[in-house]
């Protein structure tokens, strides 16, 4: 049965070559499993030139992985790997559309609770979506090169709830190639409880200039981070998502071994790229509006981070 299971998905595309999706997919090439990359032109010519390069405390390695800039450039996969950030979703969801409509399974790996109906909406069909979390600290020094700081899980599941052979045919695929997979029956509830973190540290990380230890070390701002925790688990609980009150203090003794790291939303922020307050805090504050449950915090966080972007930008523009 597991070598069936493992020739459910012969040939898998990663679409982004970053963080998470350059991590995952070099480590999935490099054994032996047939995965091409789709890229942006930039990261097309560095990674052809010199390579896909993960330094990591589990070992550094350098892959050279088949590339492609369109789909028409390969032949149709049996996975997509979707590894780019929320707010690239839409402009990657019409490149992929031929491979959906001929079949192929979408692993979904964005923060927020959003890219899963985003996906459903795009091609009304709710099949094509095996829900993934990424659990990993890692970022991308430069195109084609991500350095790997710690983990490297990944938890999968049918939105359904349901127990499938895909889903077990990815676990087997995931895990013979060394990366730690969790099969869950509740992955909706798995992306609420990751949410927690990226819509309480990311912003204040940004907000602070600061590692995730300021926030840790400060009880005032961990004062905030336990309201902005509740909020988010009362918009949950409108949407039918129960998440357990002793989250709280878990995200906050989970945090402990990230105190010298900065949040991935701060590295966007710090390199002029946008980042994702819109899918994170944004999309908590829209549900609640829609459900009637206030988010304070959220709103606050949300406008901060925004009114930061704004006075970025105005000085890039030298206005």
């Amino acid at each position: 049965m597991e070598n069936a299971r493992g020739e459910m998905f012969k040939k898998i595309l990663v679409v982004g070559a970053g963080a998470v999706g350059g991590y995952f997919g070099g480590v999935l090439f490099r054994e032996g499993v047939d995965v091409t990359f789709l890229v942006r032109e930039h990261t097309f010519k560095k990674i052809s030139k010199e390579g896909l390069k993960i330094i990591s405390p589990m070992g550094d390695f350098i892959v050279h992985p088949p590339l492609i800039q369109d789909i028409s450039e390969t032949v149709p996969a049996d996975l997509i790997i979707l590894a780019v950030k929320c707010n690239a979703v839409a402009d990657v969801l019409h490149q992929i559309a031929p491979w959906v409509e001929q079949g192929a399974v979408v692993l979904t790996l964005q923060n927020g609770v959003g890219t899963e109906d985003q996906v459903i909406a795009a091609y009304h069909n709710p099949d094509c979506i095996l829900a993934g979390v990424a659990f990993i600290t890692s970022r991308l020094e430069q195109p084609g090169v991500i350095v790997h700081s710690r983990r490297g899980i990944i938890s999968i599941g049918e939105l359904s709830g349901e127990k499938s052979e895909r889903a077990a045919a990815l676990n087997a695929l995931f895990k013979k190639a060394g990366i730690e997979c969790r099969l869950t029956s509740d992955i909706r509830r798995t992306k609420w409880e990751k949410l927690c973190w990226n819509a309480t540290f990311n912003p204040l990380s940004v907000i602070l200039d600061a590692p995730i230890s300021l926030v840790l070390d400060n009880p005032h701002l961990l004062q905030v981070v336990r309201e902005g925790i509740q909020e988010v688990i009362s918009v949950a609980a409108s949407e039918g998502v129960t998440i357990q009150q002793k989250i709280i203090d878990g995200t906050i003794a989970a945090s402990q071994d990230l105190k010298g790291f900065y949040t991935s939303m701060y590295e966007d922020f710090r390199n002029g790229k946008e980042t994702e307050i819109e899918f994170l805090n944004g999309d908590i504050v829209r549900r609640g509006q829609a459900q009637g449950v206030l988010t304070p915090v959220h709103k606050m966080l949300y406008a901060m981070v925004k009114g930061l972007e704004m006075k970025q930008k105005i000085k890039a523009e030298g206005l």
